[in-house]
């Protein structure tokens, strides 16, 4: 199988945190969030990866260079200018053409079983499929009609036309399959969107736009609650993807129930190599700190997420934070939401 992530966008719901990092790039248990999609399709059976770049390409690019798993073969579509979903499936058509292909977006975490998505497309000879959840916030986000017959019938609205009586409301995960038919139907030029452009005028010509029902795990980490969430979530153990194998040497990992290596520290808690606490320091629960931290004596972490060599002041406290790689949290300070 093959597979496009998505992942040129500007991350303007991560700011500030994006100023400095591309989305992609921004840790969860200390790995990028690009390294758990990219492994997890890897591991669903995904051996070919396109992947389109815009925000900070060079700093993507080279990460990529030696951070990527191994044994993917990957291809990189640099965007001088933000050609939206589909004007970035139509520039890399060519690699596209062969078969049905996945697409994701690089800030969703799923617990799904691709392989089924796919074959499922294949056997119901679908143009689009759609991974779809309920979910009683489907408006806020914009969302997809679904006929009792399994089709789209709406998305956002768009066609705008009557829904049958029985049309459940949905959300785009962010997952889907695509026929390589779709390819003709994106303009060659300008930035077009999939669920905005494309999609809704494939519905108004009765095309086979399907959606596929998941009720399992998934979270898009592209905002601050749900980037902590996915923190939360990996500690708390809802998530598998094998995370603990993946972790940078040395990190230290302290589950709920087991005993702390350190007086200051409550489980669950995660500290990188090199993360010192002085004493008196008190760590967690729910925390994770990145490589060669400093918390200084007195300092409360707590539900907080921070990324490399943060420095945290004496008697400093925070609580739903998450604070930027190499920030400075003053003494005495009180912090929540997102520090840079």
């Amino acid at each position: 199988m093959k597979a496009m992530v998505l992942a040129a966008g500007l991350g303007t719901r991560l700011r500030p945190l994006t100023d400095t990092c591309p989305k992609p790039l921004l840790p969860l248990m200390g790995q990028p969030l690009l390294a758990h999609v990219l492994r997890f399709l890897q591991q669903q059976g995904v051996s070919e990866v396109v992947i389109n770049m815009h925000h900070q390409a060079a700093r993507l690019q080279q990460w990529l260079a030696t951070g990527a798993p191994r044994g993917l073969r990957l291809h990189l579509s640099h965007e001088t200018q933000l050609l939206g979903t589909a004007g970035a499936l139509k520039r890399v058509a060519a690699l596209l053409r062969d078969a049905p292909f996945l697409v994701v977006n690089a800030d969703v975490l799923i617990d799904l079983d691709l392989r089924a998505v796919w074959h499922w497309h294949r056997q119901q000879q679908a143009l689009v499929t759609l991974v779809v959840r309920p979910d009683a916030a489907a408006r806020a986000y914009g969302a997809v009609l679904v006929a009792a017959s399994g089709r789209v019938v709406q998305i956002s609205g768009r066609p705008p036309r009557p829904a049958p009586a029985a049309a459940r409301e949905t959300i785009f995960t962010g997952v889907q399959v695509l026929s390589p038919e779709v390819l003709e139907a994106i303009p060659a030029t300008g930035a077009v969107s999939t669920t905005r452009d494309v999609y809704p005028a494939l519905l108004a010509a009765g095309q086979a736009v399907l959606a596929y029902e998941h009720t399992g795990y998934w979270l898009d980490a592209g905002v601050p609650a749900r980037y902590l969430q996915a923190h939360w979530d990996l500690l708390a153990g809802r998530r598998g993807w094998g995370w603990l194998a993946a972790l940078p040497a040395a990190t230290t990992v302290v589950h709920a129930h087991q005993p702390p290596p350190h007086a200051g520290l409550v489980p669950p808690v995660v500290l990188g190599a090199g993360t010192e606490l002085a004493p008196g320091a008190r760590v967690g629960p729910y925390a994770v700190l990145g490589a060669a931290c400093r918390v200084a004596a007195g300092a409360r972490i707590a539900y907080s997420v921070l990324g490399d060599g943060v420095q945290v002041g004496a008697a400093a406290h925070l609580h739903g934070c998450i604070v930027a790689a190499g920030a400075r949290v003053p003494a005495a300070a009180t912090c929540s939401g997102v520090v840079a």
